[in-house]
Order: structure tokens, then sequence, then C-alpha cells
């Protein structure tokens, strides 16, 4: 497991720089095998510690490359697979681990649907005006999933969520509610925008 300051969505890329032992050590005992480890959201602490408090919904990160930097410490880059749920966190020697369930989504209704489409209409008009606070940022709406669930994920990506926003989703009961959750939560982000740019 590896509590951090984020929150994992699927199908979002992590880049790490690991140097405590302890992370180089999970690492070399994942890397020949499953290539994967829990991410949770720390709800109250700091990363170098064992006795923070974290969500319990994460999500499973996937190793999908890595390099030693010069310095010795090692980079990697995993991405989001799944959403999981902690049910016991267990000693954490030598490094944090914890027994989890793996939670898989629910099939999207008609009503999740109209939620998607309706979210994703709104994302240009979302990615124009945050482009004149940012020149960096893309203005061009990229092509979503055609998976309903992680096209739902990208648009919250895309929205650039705060982090306890993207907990929320990454918590949400059914994906029904999830694709609800994310248009109204682009709905807000356009208004804050457009409030920045004296557009309202």
């Amino acid at each position: 497991m590896f509590p951090l300051g984020l929150t994992l969505l699927p199908g979002m890329a992590l880049p790490l720089r690991l140097f405590e032992d302890r992370y180089l050590k999970m690492y070399a005992d994942i890397i020949d095998a499953e290539r994967e480890f829990g991410v949770v959201l720390i709800e109250r602490g700091i990363e170098s510690r064992d006795d923070n408090l974290t969500f319990t919904v994460g999500c499973a990160a996937h190793i999908v490359g890595s390099a030693v930097n010069a310095d010795g410490t090692l980079a990697l880059v995993a991405i989001g697979r799944s959403r999981i749920r902690v049910d016991e966190w267990l000693p954490s020697d030598p490094y944090p681990r914890a027994m989890v369930t793996e939670l898989e989504d629910d099939p999207m209704s008609d009503v999740g649907m109209a939620a998607l489409h309706a979210a994703t209409d709104q994302l240009p008009g979302l990615l124009a005006p945050a482009a004149k606070l940012n020149p960096e940022f893309e203005a061009t709406a990229p092509e979503l999933s055609d998976d309903p669930g992680q096209a739902v994920y990208q648009l919250a990506q895309l929205a650039g969520l705060p982090t306890l926003d993207l907990q929320r989703v990454l918590e949400a009961g059914t994906s029904d509610d999830r694709a609800a959750m994310v248009g109204s939560m682009l709905g807000e982000t356009m208004e804050l925008i457009r409030l920045q740019l004296g557009l309202a």
C-alpha cells in the first residue's frame, strides 16, 4: 500500500519518485510479480509516517514503467486500474500493507448515460475558458473512452477537480451517481472559471 496526498482514479497516470527504503523494498517485491500496489488518500497525517489516517476507498495501481535515477532513487509510472476498499491494515513492516477488496463498478443505466452525455457536452465550455487562465492548458477536448465508466473518470480528471472532490468521485456508490456527481462538479468548475474571467 502507498498512502499519498492525492486521489488516484482508474485510468489516471501516477508518476512517483521512490527514495524511502521501505518503498524501494516494496518495489523489489512486486516488480517481477503482479506489479501492483494500492494507493489511498491520506485524510490526516503525512506520507512519511505510518500513523496517518487514510480514506477507506482507494485505487489499485499497475506499474507500467520504471528507471533508476543517477542519485539512486527510483522513478516509476503507474496507471490506476480499479477501485479498492481497505478492509484491514496489517503491520507496516517492511512497508505499509493491507487486506483489500476490489470494487467492481456496476453497469451504467440510461439515467447515468444521460448524465454522462450532459457532462461531456459541458467539456468544451470548460476547457476553452480554462485555457485563457493557463496558456499551457489544452483547450481541445480529447476523445473519451468508449467505456462509460472510464469516460466518467476521464471527465473528472479533465475538470481539474480538487483532491477531495476526486475522492468523492472514487467513493460514489453507483456508476449513475458518479456520472451525475461529475456533471455537477463540471458545472461548478465552469462557474468558478467564469467568475475568475469576469464572464458571469
